[in-house]
């Protein structure tokens, strides 16, 4: 059977660590992301960038790569408050773009979230295992993000077209 499935070659994105209280990262994050999500594993979006609460302290905000120099200088700015500590971390992760009617079902077939609508919003986001590597997994309207270390994009590149 062929699958409706069109997968995008692994991209860079502009890609920050962000740990610290929930106060300090708010403040710094000021003008970037209209708020924090409200609960674990979810995420929020203003324009291309994206916030995703990933842990008790733990954040990571997405962006185009092109907005990673602008991002850094604001966000690395020496602030009063040392609360919150921030690593550009771009390099880690190769990000896959799935799109069309059946890419949630490469998604399901690659991690063993349960990725129903009613378990894994829209505004979700998971760190999790895909092809039995550590993974991000997070939807982007329609379509599904997989993240992964550059190193084995490959590999997860031969994994989904397996799929499709």
């Amino acid at each position: 059977m062929a699958y409706d499935i069109r997968i995008s070659q692994p991209q860079r994105r502009a890609l920050f660590d962000l740990r610290g209280t929930r106060q300090a990262l708010a403040a710094r994050l000021q003008g970037i992301v209209p708020d924090l999500p409200t609960r674990p594993c979810s995420l929020v979006r203003q324009g291309q960038s994206t916030l995703m609460w990933l842990g008790p302290a733990r954040w990571w905000l997405m962006a185009p790569p092109d907005a990673e120099t602008g991002l850094e200088a604001i966000l690395t700015q020496e602030a009063a408050s040392h609360d919150a500590a921030i690593t550009l971390i771009s390099d880690t992760q190769a990000f896959f773009t799935l799109s069309g009617q059946d890419a949630g079902i490469a998604m399901s077939i690659a991690c063993p979230l349960d990725l129903h609508p009613t378990a894994f919003a829209e505004d979700s986001v998971a760190q999790t295992d895909a092809f039995g590597l550590r993974a991000l997994v997070l939807r982007e309207g329609d379509d599904w993000m997989l993240g992964v270390e550059p190193s084995f994009a490959r590999y997860v590149d031969t994994q989904l077209r397996q799929i499709i």
